[in-house]
């Protein structure tokens, strides 16, 4: 079912460059920042970003045991290609995920996703070239965010990602060709759902879909961190469609969308396109709740705050949802 139009909000400025993650001196870790400067046009406010856009990101799962993959309906013939996870079976016994929340062990003063070149290929809107696309970034996300991983000693066993224009069975549920992208942590798999952006919204900027899989990159940062885990225990006890339960639901979409800044900072001081950073900014600054029966991913006010401060300040800490009060998860 599409999604309907709804008014986007207020954008925020884009800042004309991203600052450098502080470095840290870690005699456990040795990190070797590449330092890009990017010049830039000056900006002005940014104007209203197309109607046609979604009012939500997916539909987060939570961690729990693995179900059964429901059939799928429909004919699959969509390419679908999958990304190899690169860490060993001894990294991931020596590193595990805490099921912490505010106090997350990732939550190191002046941590950020560090600058990384990234070259991507040319981007269209059929499946098989979306999927190249997000296999060139992943990697590059990888880079940005393990060093953070690393010294707070937590796992970094890279997502899969699935791209598919059809419908698909996954362990945490039927996702369907219509519906947002998912990331789904039972397989520790990004599905990208590639003909509804470019066909449900009508969106062909290659920004606009590098900054939704920089977004469901960010659940997968909350699974290696052990936030996913926590969050979905807390869940459980308050009711995932009480008040509290929906709180809980915002403070983690919120907190993925300013790890989405942290990740386009890194990679715009890394010399990628700013027409590839600005426009996922602005999508990412333009969506919310407003178009939505359920208040789960925050108003589009809120989505704006917390995506250009992961992207101003790119500091961890910053991104902190679970530490701030109500009114900023709103």
């Amino acid at each position: 079912m599409p999604f309907e139009e709804r008014p986007t909000g207020p954008i925020p400025r884009v800042p004309q460059c991203a600052p450098q993650a502080p470095q840290r001196n870690n005699t456990g870790l040795v990190v070797g920042l590449v330092l890009a400067a990017v010049a830039l046009f000056g900006i002005g406010t940014v104007g209203a970003v197309a109607a046609s856009v979604s009012a939500d990101r997916a539909e987060e799962p939570v961690d729990g045991p693995i179900a059964a993959s429901p059939t799928t309906t429909g004919e699959t013939t969509a390419e679908t290609t999958t990304s190899e996870q690169t860490s060993t079976s001894e990294d991931l016994e020596a590193e595990q995920p805490v099921p912490k929340l505010g106090d997350n062990p990732i939550n190191i003063e002046g941590n950020g996703a560090v600058t990384t070149p990234c070259s991507l290929p040319a981007f269209s809107t059929d499946v098989a070239s979306q999927d190249a696309f997000y296999q060139a970034a992943l990697p590059c996300l990888m880079q940005a965010w393990e060093p953070a991983l690393e010294e707070a000693n937590l796992p970094t066993d890279a997502p899969r990602v699935v791209t598919t224009g059809d419908d698909i069975g996954t362990p945490c549920g039927l996702r369907t060709w219509d519906q947002t992208a998912l990331y789904c942590p039972q397989d520790n798999t990004i599905y990208m759902t590639a003909r509804y952006y470019s066909e449900i919204e009508g969106r062909s900027e290659a920004g606009v879909f590098l900054g939704q899989f920089a977004h469901e990159f960010g659940h997968a940062l909350q699974r290696l961190s052990g936030i996913n885990a926590a969050y979905g225990s807390a869940s459980a006890n308050a009711g995932a469609d009480t008040e509290a339960g929906l709180e809980l639901t915002r403070r983690s979409e919120l907190q993925a969308t300013c790890f989405e800044g942290m990740s386009l900072a890194a990679l715009q001081n890394g010399g990628v396109s700013n027409d590839l950073v600005f426009p996922a900014l602005r999508d990412s600054a333009a969506r919310g709740d407003e178009n939505s029966d359920v208040d789960d991913h925050g108003s589009i006010q809120t989505n704006s705050t917390w995506v250009e401060q992961g992207f101003s300040k790119n500091e961890i800490t910053q991104c902190n949802t679970w530490l701030s009060p109500p009114s900023d998860v709103d």
